[in-house]
């Protein structure tokens, strides 16, 4: 089955989108939990929070200053701000909708209850409640999003479009993340431990770094974890190996439809073959910056080459 242009460019974002809002939601959930235990002033934590999933210019511009009912209105219930969770929720769900014939009504069901639930919300209501159960809330929901997705869906194209837009995003926030963390590290004023133990959480890898680390919490092997672990889902390394999966999974009838997409599976092998081939050195300060940028500009070719293949008319599918 041939899948062209405004629906293969609906799934691609869907993946993404869902994605890239429970991401913000675990980080946004974890580092507000653990910012009185980072030095600075209040100022200084809330904004190393913009830093790392918002832009700090188009924030000050807006909000003037750092506080917590500002940086919590931004990230998450800002509708202008194209980061914020409801817009990533608005973004996901318009997505579906449009191709809602072609998907299982779980599916609906779950992301439109999702955001009609959150555009009610004010931050207020985040605040005076518990700002955990409500970041948690969001999570679960896109957790279920995911499971459901995992259960009913035929894995056939629809499903390979939804998982290489997941990965994609999932790989590429990765490495913004441990360039933010190697960014902190780099500062005088550091305080390693609670931000270290903040990452790890944030994408729930915790548990599975003490089993591989136990006591051992320092910046070189949540790298190495969260770079180079072939079994742990949030790594950049699985998320690769899926995107090449998902990317072979596509079948087209289309000959050079067929070779764009071998050539996109070829892009994600060479990836996972450079990560396979990393040592210690590469992840050594001097080299890291450049290794994790490589990294970085490789997936945003990736999915520049598969916006130029699949989406030739390089709008989001969101009206």
């Amino acid at each position: 089955m041939v899948m062209m242009g405004r629906t293969a460019e609906a799934l691609f974002w869907i993946g993404r989108y869902s994605e890239r809002t429970e991401n913000h939601a675990r980080l946004i959930d974890v580092y507000y939990h653990i910012r009185e235990d980072m030095e600075g002033s209040s100022k200084q934590s809330w904004s190393r929070l913009i830093d790392t999933i918002g832009d700090r210019a188009v924030f000050l511009e807006q909000y003037g200053s750092f506080t917590e009912q500002h940086v919590l209105q931004y990230i998450t219930l800002d509708k202008n701000n194209a980061n914020s969770l409801l817009a990533c929720t608005n973004h996901a769900r318009a997505n579906l909708r449009n191709i809602r014939e072609k998907m299982p009504s779980e599916l609906w069901d779950i992301l439109n209850g999702l955001y009609l639930w959150l555009k009610e919300k004010e931050v207020r209501d985040i605040t005076n409640d518990s700002p955990h159960l409500f970041y948690r809330f969001i999570r679960d929901t896109l957790s279920m999003f995911q499971g459901a997705a995992t259960s009913v869906m035929p894995r056939q194209n629809e499903w390979h479009f939804v998982e290489a837009g997941r990965y994609l995003e999932r790989a590429e926030n990765l490495l913004r993340l441990i360039q933010s963390l190697c960014s902190e590290y780099a500062k005088e004023d550091f305080s390693s431990y609670p931000l270290m133990l903040a990452v790890l959480k944030s994408v729930s890898g915790y548990e599975s770094y003490r089993k591989e680390y136990a006591d051992t919490v320092n910046l070189n092997s949540i790298i190495k974890f969260l770079l180079l672990n072939e079994t742990f889902p949030r790594s950049v390394a699985f998320s690769i190996q899926s995107l090449e999966r998902s990317f072979k999974g596509i079948q087209l009838d289309d000959p050079e439809l067929t070779n764009a997409v071998h050539k996109l599976a070829k892009l994600a092998g060479k990836v996972k073959a450079n990560l396979a081939c990393m040592d210690e050195d590469d992840l050594r300060s001097g080299k890291l910056e450049a290794t994790l940028q490589t990294l970085l500009d490789s997936c945003n070719g990736m999915g520049v080459r598969m916006s130029k293949v699949f989406f030739p008319s390089r709008e989001e599918v969101i009206a």
